[in-house]
């Protein structure tokens, strides 16, 4: 609902148009009268005016100096002069002042109310377009906020091949976006790879660091050059060099990545290298970082360095073979740590020195996996327990580098060698409880499946393993100690044949006379007989 303010010296003229007129089909809330230019200010004041109906000529002050004020204390408010004079000055006054209309008096009241009725219209048409100029920069400024990661986002989804690369959908982009290019410009991509952190970091503070690494990249890489750092697809942290009058000369931008790269070594506690592409059309920048990738994955030597594309990148010729570790395998499965650690320093300090590739390292880190899964296979442990952590899956990250190669391998060598030992205790254990049982059961028949509930374990595992440990099978030890018990029983008692095979769980005297002699070469009687008489 609007509100109408009508200001008049004379009160009937007032009168006529508040009362004489009916308002009641306009969207008029408040109808409010004034008979003088100050009641007037102390109304507007007061209350939020909408359309004000004023005389020009008034005797405390003229209306047109009431509208000067109007303009500077309520400038929304629509205003339409009244006055008995047909005076040119006063029409352009009114005009310059920005009023609504200009009526003369006596006032035709179906006029007066039309007028009204376009004000009031003319009102809500500029409080809707000042509520969607209002509306349209709450989210404008949203926009300009978010404008760097849908910069980023652009960027991220032109490597990965999903926007088409042509001139048009190119210059519409970078319009939008506000990017400093078109179709036909060229850019220096700069590709960092972090190459370790010196501390563990979990996935959040790994993400806050990465954040703090583009933010340093974009002030001392691009300095004041027009340009972005975006976090690609691969998970690398990617600069883009925007190419204008004056880019970088190629020594000035080496010596901002050095200086990067020293910072970062201080401050964010990591190393990294920078792998700077030739200047290229955006058309073809897939092209040159997936240059830069491949540069990346073939240096598992160099560290905290800088690299060009044109000056350092490695034929792929040059591909040497993958060292032997056949010898290492004995050393593992005898449990010689500290001689395999010498043979992985030995190794490594080898390759530091020769042309490596990143292909050599996954050959070595594979095999070291196939030496450890050999070797607990052997020996019938379970490659999991041996390494609860996964480290062994960790084998892409190990092969990004000879450093981390080299501290990976002393790591799953180190946990499976004390694995190993300490589980060889476990089994003695193991054994040595089988065994005790073995013995207090001896007088019943128990099975295999008995034995390994009662020690928690797979009965073909547990075979596997007491055969290994006592160099017997289950059941050649239950028959050594059961013989061993009888032959005991035939010397030092009185007791009767059957009543020994039953006190060592044979329920049929003929079945344990068949054992007996099978184990001693001669039948229980005569076993009893020789050596008592000995005795005697």
């Amino acid at each position: 609902m609007f509100n109408l303010l009508v200001v008049d010296d004379e009160k009937f003229a007032v009168k006529g148009i508040t009362q004489g007129i009916d308002w009641s089909d306009l969207p008029i809330g408040q109808i409010y009268e004034a008979y003088g230019a100050e009641e007037a200010k102390r109304i507007l004041t007061a209350c939020p005016i909408d359309v004000l109906i004023s005389d020009i000529e008034m005797p405390d002050a003229n209306g047109l100096k009431l509208q000067e004020w109007v303009k500077e204390q309520s400038p929304f408010t629509e205003t339409v002069f009244l006055t008995g004079h047909a005076n040119f000055d006063y029409a352009q006054k009114a005009i310059q002042l920005g009023s609504f209309n200009y009526l003369l008096k006596p006032v035709d009241h179906s006029q007066l109310k039309e007028i009204v009725a376009k004000a009031i219209h003319q009102i809500q048409s500029e409080k809707e377009l000042l509520d969607f100029n209002k509306t349209y920069e709450t989210y404008y400024k949203h926009w300009l906020n978010q404008l760097p990661i849908l910069v980023e986002r652009f960027w991220q989804e032109v490597l990965a091949g999903k926007i088409p690369l042509t001139q048009e959908r190119l210059q519409a982009a970078f319009e939008m976006y506000g990017i400093p290019l078109n179709a036909q410009s060229l850019v220096i991509p700069v590709l960092i790879s972090v190459e370790q952190w010196k501390e563990d970091l979990n996935a959040r503070d790994e993400e806050i660091m990465g954040y703090a690494l583009r933010k340093a990249g974009a002030e001392m890489i691009l300095q004041e050059h027009p340009g972005c750092v975006i976090l690609d697809q691969n998970g690398f942290h990617l600069v883009l060099l925007y190419v204008q009058d004056s880019p970088p000369v190629p020594t000035e931008l080496d010596r901002r990545c050095y200086d990067y790269i020293q910072a970062c070594n201080r401050f964010f506690h990591c190393s990294l290298s920078c792998y700077i592409g030739e200047k290229t059309p955006v058309t073809e920048i897939n092209q040159v970082v997936g240059t830069l990738l491949r540069m990346e994955r073939d240096n598992v030597v160099k560290v905290n360095c800088v690299l060009h594309q044109l000056r350092d990148e490695v034929p792929g010729s040059l591909l040497p073979a993958a060292p032997s570790i056949t010898d290492w395998l004995l050393l593992y499965e005898l449990g010689k740590l500290d001689e395999l650690l010498l043979r992985i320093d030995e190794l490594t300090a080898r390759m530091q020195q020769g042309a490596v590739r990143s292909e050599t390292l996954q050959a070595l880190g594979y095999g070291l996996i196939h030496m450890v899964y050999h070797v607990g296979h052997k020996k019938g442990l379970s490659i999991q327990n041996m390494f609860p952590h996964d480290e062994l899956q960790d084998i892409a990250a190990a092969t990004r580098s000879l450093n981390q190669l080299r501290s990976w391998a002393i790591r799953v060598v180190s946990t499976g060698i004390e694995y190993m030992s300490r589980h060889h205790q476990d089994i003695s254990a193991v054994v040595a409880k089988v065994q005790q049982y073995m013995n207090d059961h001896l007088h019943e028949e128990v099975s295999r499946d008995d034995i390994a509930n009662f020690v928690h374990l797979n009965p073909a595992y547990l075979s596997r393993l007491f055969k290994k440990e006592t160099g017997l099978s289950l059941s050649e030890y239950m028959l050594k100690i059961r013989m061993d018990k009888a032959q005991k029983l035939l010397i030092e008692s009185n007791r009767k044949i059957s009543s020994v095979a039953e006190v060592i769980g044979y329920s049929h005297f003929s079945h344990f006379a068949k054992m007996f002699k099978r184990v001693t070469g001669i039948s229980p009687q005569e076993y009893r007989k020789k050596f008592q008489t000995n005795k005697s």
